[in-house]
């Protein structure tokens, strides 16, 4: 089978990295939730949506290095692809930031991924031409379809609701902060993963 697997957020995981970088900046209280939704919030309350935009700018480039892979992400990926699955990575990701330093993402991202063992390394689970960063979320999903993926694996529900998302396609929505009402398969954790896979 074809999976398709989403990155930020999927695989890389930013747990306390934008609290973390905007404290040190200055930019934030010190009493302001961890969490990548926390920290947006602050921004919006302050009605500063555009330091947002900017931090976003800083951690998904030149501080990417703080994101740590979800636990089991790697083993479980190897492991499907040793059962004979091909795996695709494929994600929305603009390529430079709106605001700030101009910080290629895409090459961040690909350095993030060898650094931890996702390409370019024995047994790594995606191969480099099988690693695609998307523009738009429409051109993410066009590239699903026409990939023809028989699984996708996405933090965002709204990539699996989107109205061209391949109906052939069985979403899987990764949500390991909470248990979210969607109809979609759900796992909270990629050790759950490899049983939705059938």
């Amino acid at each position: 089978m074809i999976i398709g697997v989403d990155f930020d957020n999927t695989i890389a995981n930013y747990t306390g990295v934008f609290y973390q970088v905007a404290l040190d900046l200055g930019w934030i209280p010190k009493q302001t939730g961890k969490s990548k939704q926390d920290v947006k919030q602050y921004f919006i309350s302050q009605d500063n949506e555009k330091k947002w935009t900017e931090l976003q700018g800083i951690v998904y480039g030149k501080e990417i290095s703080n994101a740590k892979p979800y636990p089991e992400s790697l083993t479980h990926l190897k492991a499907l692809k040793a059962q004979g699955h091909q795996l695709k990575l494929i994600s929305h990701k603009t390529k430079y930031p709106i605001i700030g330093d101009k910080v290629n993402f895409h090459d961040a991202a690909r350095g993030w991924l060898e650094a931890h063992g996702f390409v370019n390394c024995p047994n790594a689970p995606f191969d480099p031409e099988h690693v695609f960063f998307n523009e738009t979320k429409d051109k993410k999903v066009m590239l699903i379809d026409s990939l023809a993926c028989d699984f996708f694996i996405d933090d965002l529900e709204s990539i699996l609701l989107h109205k061209h998302f391949p109906t052939a396609c069985q979403g899987i929505l990764f949500s390991p902060d909470k248990v979210s009402q969607s109809s979609h398969l759900q796992a909270q954790a990629w050790t759950q993963i490899p049983a939705l896979i059938v």
